[in-house]
């Protein structure tokens, strides 16, 4: 058959084929590899190493480990179904306008979880918070923390209502440690319950500094409660995180695996051939998210950020790339713009308290305050201030309701982001800050 000439430039034509297809494979292949070096440096300039093992915090003593405490009391911690409700109700309820019913429920609540608010309030004073040294099993405790917090969070109120000061602190100094923990680790689920855990924690603050019997000398530690991790450089090491993580995955042949998805054959040589350019558009997109995710977010543009997306064939990442800025859910830095928001509300206004404390009014303006000059990190103006006839003064961030609105698609309630100050008494009343009704 060879001597026939059909023949011979048949397989002449194929074999040309399938060279040029290689050469073009390898030509892909060639150039995927340049663009992932340059991308990977790229990215080890702006975001971080490529390398998990460099986001991990340093493994410590259990016994100086504050988070074995937390985790310890997030597992013992029992409420029941028909409680869970309720709990959510007490943390949502101011403290004076808690009813009979949320009061009960809160003694019963309480009472029982006994056991657990001792462990949880271990975790004062500790230095050390390595939830992963905590987590030997390396299992997930998200919903464990967030019950937690709701407890930490009713207990802080029925402390109030019963002006036990004493327990008020030990409970709100856990909360700040839980959250804070939970802020500062790698993992971007941790840092988002850390964030939840905040949100909660800074208007049981805020309410303890409007109790009227209040002394200024209170304030410095109703401060101290205040968290001070920064969220935006939590986000970026998340993204360092996660990104090297799964460059680690890919490199080790198993991101399939993760993803759930079974590649054939036929499907394994386009990635084959591009994969290294899919990659790096991956690294590079994720980097292009930084620059409008560190604005705040309410000046944030509704284009995505431009990237290199390679055209031969459709990337395995397109549209789930953006973890930060275009995630159907809301946005990660969005989420913590919020809370660092309300951080930075709840802060001033403890200065603006501690002033009017000390001079017996409050200042007609914010002129004489350092922090009233940095824009609010959610609408990106400043803090807005009132002062009423009646002595009492009002804190609130411009436009937050419909930011968080816009933030959360409307799927959840908008944080209080405005604080009335009572007006300052002089001398100390004799009533309760928080009768029980």
């Amino acid at each position: 058959m060879w001597k026939r000439s059909w023949f011979r430039w048949t397989v002449r034509c194929v074999a040309l084929v399938l060279l040029a297809l290689l050469a073009v494979a390898l030509y892909y292949r060639s150039r995927g590899a340049d663009e992932l070096a340059e991308a990977s440096k790229e990215f080890e300039a702006k975001v971080g190493p490529l390398d998990p093992a460099a986001y991990q915090p340093k493994r410590v003593r259990d016994e100086e480990n504050g988070a074995v405490w937390l985790l310890a009391g997030a597992q013992a911690a029992v409420v029941f179904e028909r409680e869970r409700e309720g709990l959510r109700s007490l943390v949502d309820t101011p403290t004076s306008q808690w009813t009979k019913e949320q009061a009960d429920l809160a003694k019963r609540v309480l009472e029982s979880n006994t056991p657990a608010l001792t462990l949880l309030r271990r975790s004062q004073g500790t230095n050390v918070c390595n939830l992963e040294a905590a987590i030997s099993d390396e299992g997930k405790h998200g919903l464990q923390f967030i019950m937690a917090a709701r407890l930490l969070v009713a207990d802080c109120r029925d402390a109030l209502r019963q002006s036990d000061m004493d327990r008020f602190f030990s409970s709100a100094e856990a909360l700040r440690t839980l959250a804070s923990a939970q802020e500062g680790e790698a993992e971007l689920i941790e840092a988002l319950i850390g964030s939840y855990s905040e949100r909660l924690l800074l208007p049981v603050i805020q309410e303890a500094a409007s109790a009227p019997a209040l002394e200024a000398s209170s304030i410095k530690r109703l401060d101290a409660l205040v968290p001070a991790v920064d969220l935006m450089k939590t986000m970026r090491r998340s993204l360092g995180y996660e990104t090297a993580a799964m460059v680690d995955r890919i490199s080790g042949g198993w991101e399939e695996q993760y993803l759930g998805i079974k590649l054939g054959q036929v499907e394994r040589l386009p990635l084959w051939t591009i994969g290294d350019s899919d990659l790096a558009y991956a690294l590079r997109i994720r980097m292009n998210a930084l620059e409008p995710a560190s604005q705040p977010y309410a000046r944030r543009g509704a284009q995505k950020p431009a990237s290199h997306r390679p055209a031969l064939f459709p990337s395995r990442w397109w549209g789930s790339v953006d973890l930060y800025q275009w995630d159907s859910r809301g946005t990660t830095a969005g989420r913590f713009q919020e809370t660092l928001a309300l951080r930075q509300m709840t802060a001033l206004g403890l200065e603006v308290r501690r002033a009017g404390l000390e001079r017996g009014a409050y200042p007609t303006d914010l002129s004489a305050f350092p922090g009233a000059k940095i824009p609010d990190p959610f609408s990106g103006k400043l803090l807005a201030y009132t002062l009423h006839p009646d002595g009492s003064a009002t804190l609130a961030v411009p436009d937050a309701d419909a930011l968080c609105k816009k933030l959360t698609e409307g799927k959840r309630a908008a944080i209080g982001f405005t604080w009335t100050l009572p007006p300052v008494i002089t001398g100390k009343p004799s009533s309760s800050p928080h009768p029980a009704k």
